[in-house]
């Protein structure tokens, strides 16, 4: 096993470079669980949502009562009515939700036509839910009223949908179970979309650094003049990748559980440590590519900073997919961090085990699979061509 205990003595070496990023995640990883504490999300209570609400239709009495009866919801704010900054303010937090009134509602909606609010939400914003169920609430009772009175008053309307809906059913459920669960996938979405980008630079740092000490010239031709077969001499080699792949996500899915001010274990944690796992594989695949195609380690260490900064900001590990351009999006669904991150954003948005959502996942993390068997395939014709220069 002479080359298995030569690849972590080089693997060794390139310790102290991967810690750069493990340190640059865990801060990362500290700073989601101090806003997760700070915002009380492990409490569920009636909370208010800043919202900007614009108003394309004529000011009338109809849009005047649901206004007053959101303000029960909303902390209404004021920003520019301009499409770059309402998604710069959904980004920062400053709003959690844009709600827009079409030109021509109230008509429509009185005259019983398919005329719909528009939306857009802050990224696992809870808080929309609610309001979502206010708003769907009101324009359900006011419907109400209009298909029994079609010839009702606004005045009258009002005051009808105001007096139903001062009426509560007091309901006693379990919160805090559904609450934690929520906040312990809203962890587990953040962490492991973070841990997308140290699994990049770590594996291509290690990995690449690591094969490229056996691609030299000198290197293969003593090798193929070496006792050692060519299928044992890359059995170790893959077995110490594999182990070091299993224990590099072994020990973050460790740290992430005793991180996460949640802490458990269910369905929707099984999810994200698959998807991690394939997404894994196709880093790892690619790092055996790059290794095969750099000449020094230098290159690596360039590559390395370069691809995982740029897959990081352009498929949504560090800025949500809802704030990146179509353009920028299309580019990046030729990458695995594309797929892996929108695998994380499925297992969040369904909180546990139902068909659509597993296939829909399982769907993503055989898309990331698929671009390992790429990986492989071009670094098998490349390593072909190695060969046959070494002989």
């Amino acid at each position: 096993m002479q080359v298995f205990k030569t690849y972590f003595k080089i693997l060794k070496k390139m310790i102290p470079s991967i810690l750069i990023y493990v340190i640059i995640f865990l801060g990362m990883t500290f700073l989601i669980t101090m806003n997760i504490i700070s915002g009380d999300s492990n409490q569920f209570k009636p909370k208010k949502v800043s919202a900007f609400v614009i108003n394309k239709d004529e000011e009338n009495e109809f849009i005047d009562g649901f206004i007053q009866y959101l303000d029960h919801y909303v902390v209404f704010k004021n920003i520019e009515e301009d499409d770059e900054a309402i998604k710069d303010a959904l980004f920062y937090n400053d709003i959690s939700y844009v709600l827009t009134i079409p030109k021509g509602f109230t008509k429509g909606f009185i005259a019983g036509e398919e005329i719909s609010l528009t939306k857009q939400t802050a990224p696992n914003s809870l808080g929309a839910w609610s309001l979502d169920a206010a708003v769907n609430n009101y324009l359900n009772t006011a419907k109400l009223y209009l298909d029994y009175d079609p010839d009702i008053t606004m005045e009258e309307l009002n005051h009808k949908i105001a007096s139903s809906l001062e009426k509560e059913t007091k309901v006693t459920f379990d919160i805090n179970k559904l609450d934690d669960e929520v906040s312990s996938s809203e962890f587990h979405m953040n962490y492991f979309n973070y841990l997308g980008y140290t699994i990049l630079a770590s594996f291509i740092i290690g990995v690449s650094s690591v094969m490229l000490a056996y691609q030299g010239l000198e290197i293969r031709r003593r090798h193929h003049a070496s006792p050692i077969s060519s299928r044992n001499f890359n059995a170790q080699l893959i077995l110490g990748n594999l182990l070091f792949v299993l224990g590099f996500l072994v020990l973050f899915i460790i740290i992430g559980y005793l991180l996460n001010p949640f802490r458990r274990i269910d369905s929707n944690s099984l999810l994200y440590w698959a998807n991690a796992t394939a997404f894994s594989i196709s880093t790892l695949s690619l790092s055996y590519l790059i290794a095969l195609t750099v000449r020094s380690k230098n290159a690596v260490q360039a590559i390395s900073t370069m691809v995982s900064l740029s897959l990081a900001f352009m498929t949504g590990i560090f800025v949500p997919q809802e704030f990146l351009g179509s353009a920028v999006l299309k580019v990046a669904s030729f990458t695995p961090s594309y797929w892996y991150v929108k695998a994380n954003s499925s297992i969040h948005s369904s909180l546990g085990y139902n068909a659509r959502n597993v296939n829909e996942v399982f769907g993503y993390m055989a898309i990331q699979v698929g671009f390992a068997a790429v990986f492989i395939a071009i670094a098998l014709v490349v390593s072909k061509r190695k060969s046959q220069q070494a002989n």
